[in-house]
């Protein structure tokens, strides 16, 4: 078995180098980009990243804002499209800001849970 210390950073999962944990969900959300402000769903967050169902889709490297009820507002980064519809978003939260807006998901989520074929 290798040791974990030795392991080398490129052989760490996507799962393993995440800052903070992401939270499974339905918000129902707002983004604007681009001239786009427009009604959006958003699957997973966490106080770095959301994946977010939305259309159109903001190209990849677009600066965004997102609107989470009960949660506020956020500023990130369009990334990549993990799957057809839905968009990987880097968010911009100052560091004095993760702690409290990981309780505003977590309460969030039991508001809005994710449907069953969600997770």
């Amino acid at each position: 078995m290798t040791d974990p210390s030795k392991q080398s950073i490129g052989a760490l999962t996507a799962q393993d180098r995440r800052r903070f944990r992401r939270i499974a969900t339905r918000i129902e959300g707002r983004i604007v980009y681009a001239g786009v402000d427009a009604e959006c769903l958003i699957h997973e967050i966490s106080a770095t990243g959301a994946i977010v169902e939305v259309a159109p889709l903001p190209a990849i490297e677009t600066d965004i804002a997102l609107d989470m009820p009960g949660v506020g507002f956020a500023r990130g980064v369009a990334k990549r499209y993990p799957a057809e519809g839905l968009v990987s978003i880097d968010l911009a939260t100052p560091p004095g800001r993760r702690d409290k807006l990981t309780d505003r998901l977590i309460l969030a989520a039991f508001r809005f849970p994710p449907l069953n074929g969600d997770e």
